[in-house]
């Protein structure tokens, strides 16, 4: 398994253009096809030829924006031809709700989003993009921090264990990072004074040879969480200097409000390393 498709957004964040680099670089290793998208925060249910579209300074401000996502995305294609990328696709999404790229994620093997609740208030942006993404399209996302993002495929690697569906998804979807990864190492965080984990849950050795058959080198740690399992696996990360962090996103969507576990929001409120999680 390698990523074929790789999707990457852009928008005016000061972040952004580091985003797309990280991006670029991916699609040009693995080789993938990398798609960006920007949004112009232009509902998709405003259909052309309706009369509020015909108003001198609606239609002024509707070419606004579109023009700035266009920007947007004439430097998404110059970062990635400069990176080497071998095919790269332009997508201008008239959303408000980021629907459209839930629909253009859910289409490509990986997407690459900034720290969302970090992000400013722009027209068509959600504060919140990253998680909803993460919980409505199926797909993994790789969130970069906004201050710091920088990401070396070929660091050290933290996958964080707890036996669950959504950190075994997340552990399938990282395969291709994993290998690039010099050094991996499976955390799992709990109170060591308590009984062994259910029947059904597999231990971090037995996935540590699982990824040796999938040729990468794990070794396993066990670390007490205490009372705050994401500080502690962010510390963690911080003590092995760790650049890449992989986890299960755990959470619900429900009539547009998107409820997180505890762990995952605060990972994505505090986060200091690339971190990439799928639910």
């Amino acid at each position: 398994m390698d990523y074929k498709t790789i999707l990457v957004h852009a928008d005016a964040h000061m972040s952004s253009e580091i985003r797309i680099g990280i991006a670029a670089r991916l699609a040009a290793a693995f080789p993938a096809h990398l798609v960006g998208t920007a949004l112009t925060g232009i509902s998709r249910f405003v259909e052309p030829g309706n009369p509020v579209l015909d108003a001198p300074a609606v239609a002024a401000r509707c070419a606004r924006l579109r023009s700035q996502a266009g920007a947007q995305l004439d430097r998404f294609e110059a970062i990635a031809r400069a990176a080497g990328v071998a095919t790269t696709e332009r997508v201008l999404i008239d959303d408000q709700e980021a629907d459209g790229l839930v629909a253009r994620a859910a289409c490509c093997d990986l997407a690459v989003l900034g720290q969302s609740s970090h992000a400013p208030a722009v027209p068509g942006s959600r504060l919140d993009l990253a998680e909803h993404v993460l919980l409505r399209s199926g797909r993994p996302v790789l969130v970069l921090p906004d201050i710091g993002a920088q990401f070396q495929p070929d660091g050290k690697a933290l996958v964080a264990w707890d036996g669950s569906p959504e950190a075994n998804r997340a552990l399938v979807f990282a395969l291709p990072l994993l290998r690039l990864a010099r050094q991996v190492t499976i955390v799992m965080l709990g109170d060591p004074g308590q009984p062994g984990a259910a029947a059904w849950v597999a231990e971090p050795a037995d996935i540590a040879r699982y990824l040796g058959r999938h040729g990468i080198g794990a070794t396993v740690a066990a670390r007490d969480g205490g009372d705050d399992v994401a500080q502690a696996l962010l510390s963690f990360a911080a003590d092995e200097s760790a650049g890449l962090l992989v986890m299960g996103a755990y959470g619900h969507a429900r009539f547009r409000e998107l409820l997180l576990g505890g762990v995952t929001a605060t990972i994505l409120q505090s986060m200091t390393l690339p971190v990439l999680m799928a639910h």
